[in-house]
């Protein structure tokens, strides 16, 4: 029975060997496109999270009914820098940030000159927002479409922050990282020295303080000089930070002189932590003072006085 069966079956074959062979075939074919359907996702469509106004920082958004209106000031702005329209670019800008920043045009027109020597294009993205001001990263770069690419290896481009400010609903522009400045009155005084804190100027990474130094003695007084590691220290709610700009020969006083200066601190000006108080930290009343490596030992060693005190922000 079984031989017969098996002779049978040989017999189908050979009648229907075509058909059973396409028949295999054709279920292969159908394997192997499943299988190339399963892993073969095909070519990746590029996809974008672009969003220019919801911050990077802390993703807060711009309000919708204020983002053309900024896409417009910063495209207006940008034009007239393009066109050399010194005085419609300069007059776009809010009072203080020209106060600050470029008290003439004259020095306006050397920023401008420097940044949009030839065409420019720019993007814009939101980077924070506090209260109602909206800090936007600006890249300004080359633009191809106008210039080409002839005999350059790549695009330069500039980066800086454009603060727009809206105060009864209307915008200001602040550029070059500008945020603002206040009046902060603070007085520090005692027989040796006075020291008057009259404006904060915040910019996005940094807060500068004016301030006015008198020395009330016929000796040297010494606040900075490089020789101490914590001199001048802004005290903010977990930590102090270092002064970022003593000149070259330090901050000192000569007997009975008063100087203006601008102390400069890292303060963001999104961060959370707050400035609490100055802190001057290492105070040298000196009978004498050159300011030579060699004779410091002696200068502090005939000291009149050696202190430290802060002031209150």
């Amino acid at each position: 029975m079984f031989t017969d069966f098996r002779l049978k079956i040989r017999d189908f074959y050979k009648r229907n060997k075509s058909k059973i062979l396409i028949i295999l075939l054709i279920w292969l074919l159908i394997i192997v496109i499943n299988f190339i359907l399963k892993y073969y996702k095909g070519p990746q469509i590029p996809t974008t999270s672009y969003k220019p106004h919801t911050a990077i920082m802390d993703n807060t958004e711009v309000p919708k009914k204020d983002q053309e209106s900024i896409e417009n000031l910063i495209h207006e702005y940008i034009e007239y820098c393009n066109n050399k329209d010194y005085e419609k670019a300069y007059n776009m800008l809010s009072d203080e940030c020209r106060e600050n920043l470029y008290p003439t045009i004259d020095d306006f027109k050397l920023y401008i000159d420097k940044i949009f020597d030839e065409k420019k294009t720019y993007t814009i993205q939101n980077y924070s927002n506090v209260d109602n001001k909206y800090i936007y990263e600006v890249n300004i770069f080359e633009d191809i479409l106008a210039t080409g690419l002839t005999g350059k290896e790549d695009l330069r481009m500039y980066s800086e922050k454009f603060v727009i400010t809206k105060e009864n609903n209307k915008l200001s522009l602040a550029v070059r990282n500008f945020i603002g400045n206040t009046e902060n009155h603070q007085i520090y005084e005692d027989n040796y020295i006075k020291v008057e804190i009259t404006e904060v100027i915040q910019a996005y990474e940094t807060q500068k303080y004016k301030v006015k130094l008198t020395n009330r003695t016929e000796n040297t007084i010494v606040l900075a000089d490089q020789t101490e590691r914590y001199e001048i220290m802004l005290e903010l709610n977990n930590e102090n930070r270092n002064i970022e700009n003593i000149p070259f020969g330090g901050i000192y006083l000569n007997p009975y002189e008063t100087k203006e200066m601008e102390f400069e601190f890292v303060k963001f000006v999104d961060e959370e932590n707050q400035a609490k108080s100055m802190i001057f930290n290492a105070v040298r009343v000196l009978k004498s003072y050159s300011g030579l490596e060699s004779k410091r030992q002696e200068e502090m060693d005939n000291a009149v006085n050696l202190y430290s005190f802060k002031i209150a922000l």
